[in-house]
C-alpha cells in the first residue's frame, strides 16, 4: 500500500476547500481587485436542497417514532378510543308505504291491503316501492326462510305480547293484523342471523279504526349480571308503536328475554334504560312481575363484535355496539338503525413498541449534533449540510430492523394481524375495524428502510434516506388502493375478511337449531396466524422493494455509462491545478488517508441507507477525506482538537456529568488537518464542556 500523505495545510486554505454540498459563503467585503465573485453552482444548490429534505426526513421519522411510542403508552394505560359511529342499517322502503299521515290512511293499508285489515296468516314483504309479496323477497340472495317464516315472526310476536304486556300498555287490546319485512333491510340482506327488524301492523280490538304499527327490533346480545357473576346470550327487544306519521314523539320500550336462543320460547320482561356505561353496554334495570317476590335485576348488555388472541383479557380488538333511539321522527324511527360503539383495544405486550422511543431518541440526539455542525460551519462562513441519517446507517440500522423482528415475534405478530384485518374489512366493506394504525406504521417504517438498506449494502450502492423514506409513505398511504388494482391480491384479502367477519357466528347443535333460527355473534378466537393472508397484505411493500431494486440496477447502469471521475470536487482555481489533482486522484487510488487509518474506517466501503457524497478531495495533489466522509462515517471534530464518534459524544457528557469514567471511550487527537494515529481515552477532564458545544466537520489527511 502506498504511503500516506501527512500535511498541515493552512488553515485557510483548506477552509475554501468545497465539499460535495457545501460552498463558502462570499465575504461581506468587497472582493480583492480582478478577483471573480464566487456563486453557487446548480449542483451546490440541488445537493443542498436534497440535504435539506433529508433533515426533513430524519424528523419524520422520528415523529414516527414519538407517535407510536404515545399510543403504546395509551394501550398500556387503557386509555378508551371514544365511541365512535359504525354500521348505519336503514330500511329503505317502510316510510314510503307508511305515509305521512295516519296508518289507516297509508299506501301500506289502501293500496297493498285494499283498506281492509282484517287480520290474516300471511306475512307481506315489500320487495320495491311499487312491487310486494306474501311469499318472500325475491330478490334477496342470501333471504333466510327460517327467520323471516311467517310462524316465527307471528309467533314471536305473539309471546312478546303475552309475556311483556303485564307493564306496557301499548302491548294491551291489540288484535295483529300482519307482520311486515322490509325487503332492503341490511340485516335480511346481509344474512345476519343475530338481528330482525320487523314492523306489526296492529288495530285496537276496541277500535279496529285505530291502526298503528309495532315496531320490533331484535338482537342477540351478551349479557352480563355482575350482582350474580351470570353471563350470557339474550334477545333484546326494542318496540315502538306508530299510528300517526307526522307525530313529534316516539315512546320507546325495552324487553330482555335470558338466555335465549338457548331457550326454546323467549320469556321477556320489561326492563328500563338507565343508560350506556364506558364501555359500550346498556344498563338496564328489570321491571318485576311481582314486585314483592322478584328482585330488580341489573342487566348489561351489548352487542359485541371483534376478535381476540389467546383471552379477551390480554390482546384482543373488540367493539360493544349499541344503537341509538330515535324519539322524535316517527320516519327516522321506521327506517333508521344506527348503531355506535365504544371500542376496546387491548395489548398486554404492546410495551414491546417502547423501542421506538428509542430510536426517536437517537434520531434527535443526531440531528442536534448535527445541528451543532452546520452552526458552526454557518459562523465559519461556510454553508454545510451533512446527511441526516448518517449516525442510523452507521450501525444501528440493521440492529433497529433485528429489534422489530423480534418484538413481532414476543407480540405474537398481533400487531401485524389486527392492522391487516382492519385494512382488508376497509377494502371489503364488510364493517369497520378501530386500531392503533401509528404502531404498525412505525414497526414498518423501521422495517422496510432496514430491509432497504441492506439491499444497498448488497448491491454495494448508496439509497438516498429521504427517497426510502418519502416513497414508503406514499406506498403506505395508496396501500389500499393498490391492492385494488390487483385481482389476485383482492381476492385473498376479501376471503379471509369475509371468513373472519363471519367466525363469531355461534356453532350449534341440532337440538339448538330446533329452538331457533337466530343465533349468537360475539367475539371469536384467531387460533392460527395465516401467513398467506398477511403476505398478500403486504403487496404494496413488496412493490416498494421491487421499485428500489430497479433505482438500484439504473443507478448501476447509470454508472457504468457515466463513471465517475476520481478526481470529481476537487478546489484547484486552475485548469493546471484541476489537472495536478487528477493525476494525484489517479496515483493515489486505493491509498487510505490517515483518518480512515485511525478511524477503520474506509470510506469507499460505505453503502446502504445513505446519501451520495465524495469520498475524497484534493488540493495541490494531496488526497483528503471529505467532510461529507468524515460525518458520514460518524465522526465529527470538537473545538478543533478532538476527532470524536458521534454517537461517543452523549457518553462523553455523562463521563464529565458524573466525574466517573465508567466506560471507554477513544478520541484521536487533531491538528488542523492531520489525524493522530493514536487515539486517547477519555476522562472527565479530557474535554471541556466548551469542546462539546463547538461541533465541526473538516477535511482530514
Amino acid at each position: 500500500m502506498g504511503g500516506v500523505a501527512r500535511v498541515t495545510p493552512h488553515r485557510e486554505t483548506v477552509k475554501g476547500v468545497a465539499t460535495s454540498i457545501g460552498w463558502p459563503r462570499p465575504r461581506k467585503s468587497g472582493n480583492r481587485p480582478g478577483q471573480q465573485k464566487k456563486r453557487i453552482t446548480g449542483p451546490q444548490l440541488f445537493n443542498l436542497v436534497r440535504r435539506l429534505v433529508g433533515v426533513a426526513a430524519a424528523f419524520v421519522y422520528a415523529g414516527v417514532g414519538l407517535q407510536s411510542t404515545y399510543i403504546t403508552v395509551d394501550v398500556l394505560q387503557g386509555t378508551a378510543v371514544g365511541t365512535q359511529a359504525f354500521a348505519g342499517m336503514e330500511a329503505e322502503l317502510i316510510a314510503g308505504y307508511a305515509g305521512e299521515g295516519l296508518i289507516r290512511d297509508s299506501p301500506l293499508v289502501q293500496a297493498v291491503l285494499g283498506g281492509d285489515t282484517t287480520p290474516r296468516n300471511q306475512t307481506l314483504f315489500l320487495e320495491s316501492a311499487t312491487a310486494t309479496s306474501f311469499e318472500n323477497c325475491s330478490s334477496v340472495e342470501l333471504f333466510d326462510s327460517g327467520i323471516y317464516s311467517d310462524m316465527f315472526l307471528r309467533d314471536g310476536f305473539l309471546n312478546l305480547v303475552a309475556t311483556g304486556s303485564y307493564n306496557l300498555s301499548i302491548l294491551h287490546d291489540l288484535e295483529f293484523v300482519l307482520p311486515v319485512v322490509d325487503c332492503s333491510s341490511p340485516p335480511l340482506v346481509h344474512a345476519d342471523p343475530s338481528l330482525l327488524r320487523v314492523f306489526n301492523l296492529v288495530r285496537r280490538k276496541s277500535d279496529p279504526q285505530n291502526v298503528q304499527i309495532i315496531a320490533i327490533s331484535l338482537s342477540i346480545q351478551d349479557y352480563r349480571i355482575d350482582e350474580q357473576t351470570r353471563v350470557g346470550p339474550t334477545l333484546l327487544a326494542t318496540l315502538f308503536g306508530v299510528s300517526d306519521m307526522s307525530a313529534s314523539t316516539v315512546e320507546q320500550h325495552f324487553m330482555l328475554a335470558l338466555d335465549y336462543p338457548y331457550t326454546r320460547d323467549p320469556v321477556f320482561n320489561v326492563y328500563t334504560l338507565n343508560g350506556v356505561s364506558s364501555n359500550g353496554f346498556w344498563e338496564f334495570s328489570s321491571i318485576p312481575r311481582n314486585a314483592t317476590a322478584d328482585p330488580v335485576l341489573h342487566v348489561r348488555t351489548s352487542r359485541r363484535r371483534g376478535f381476540y388472541l389467546n383471552a379477551e383479557s390480554e390482546q384482543s380488538n373488540i367493539r360493544n355496539l349499541f344503537w341509538t333511539l330515535e324519539l322524535e321522527s316517527p320516519p327516522h324511527a321506521l327506517s333508521l338503525w344506527d348503531w355506535r360503539g365504544e371500542p376496546v383495544i387491548l395489548d398486554s405486550w404492546a410495551w414491546v413498541h417502547g423501542i421506538h422511543l428509542i430510536f426517536a431518541w437517537q434520531t434527535l440526539f443526531s440531528l442536534g449534533v448535527l445541528g451543532l455542525v452546520v452552526f458552526r460551519n454557518l459562523t465559519a462562513g461556510k454553508v454545510w449540510v451533512g446527511d441526516a441519517f448518517a449516525s442510523v446507517s452507521n450501525g444501528t440500522l440493521m440492529l433497529r430492523g433485528a429489534l422489530v423482528l423480534a418484538s413481532w415475534h414476543v407480540n405474537e405478530y398481533w400487531t401485524l394481524v389486527e392492522f391487516c384485518i382492519s385494512n382488508a374489512n376497509d377494502i371489503s366493506g364488510t364493517q369497520r375495524i378501530p386500531i392503533h394504525p401509528e404502531l404498525v406504521h412505525a414497526d414498518m417504517l423501521v422495517m422496510f428502510l432496514s430491509v432497504i438498506g441492506l439491499i444497498g449494502r448488497i448491491t454495494k450502492e448508496r439509497i438516498d434516506p429521504a427517497f426510502a423514506l418519502f416513497l414508503f409513505e406514499i406506498i403506505h398511504t395508496s396501500r389500499q388502493s393498490m391492492m385494488r388494482s390487483m385481482s389476485s391480491v383482492m381476492k385473498a384479502i376479501v376471503d379471509y375478511s369475509d371468513v373472519e367477519y363471519r367466525a363469531g357466528i355461534a356453532s350449534v347443535n341440532s337440538l339448538q337449531e330446533e329452538m331457533s333460527p337466530m343465533r349468537l355473534w360475539t367475539t371469536d378466537s384467531i387460533s392460527n396466524i395465516d401467513f398467506s393472508f398477511l403476505l398478500a397484505s403486504f403487496y404494496p411493500q413488496f412493490v416498494l422493494l421491487f421499485i428500489v431494486l430497479v433505482y438500484v440496477a439504473l443507478r448501476k447502469l447509470y454508472h457504468r455509462v457515466f463513471p465517475e471521475s476520481v478526481g470529481a470536487g476537487t478546489s484547484g482555481k486552475s485548469s493546471a491545478d484541476r489537472s495536478v489533482n487528477e493525476k494525484a486522484a489517479l496515483a493515489q487510488k486505493g491509498n487510505l488517508t490517515n483518518f480512515e487509518l485511525s478511524t477503520g474506517a474506509e470510506l469507499e466501503a460505505r453503502y446502504g441507507l445513505i446519501s451520495d457524497y465524495k469520498n475524497y478531495v484534493f488540493f495541490k495533489g494531496l488526497k483528503f477525506a471529505s467532510a461529507d466522509g468524515v460525518y458520514c462515517s460518524g465522526y465529527v471534530i470538537a473545538n478543533g482538537k478532538f476527532l470524536v464518534a458521534s454517537k461517543d459524544l452523549l457518553t462523553i457528557a455523562i463521563i464529565k456529568a458524573l466525574r466517573v469514567r465508567f466506560t471507554n471511550v477513544y478520541v484521536y487527537d487533531v491538528d488542523g488537518s492531520s489525524v493522530q494515529r493514536t487515539a486517547r481515552l477519555v476522562y472527565p477532564n479530557t474535554l471541556a464542556w466548551q469542546d462539546l458545544l463547538f461541533l465541526n466537520i473538516n477535511v482530514l489527511a
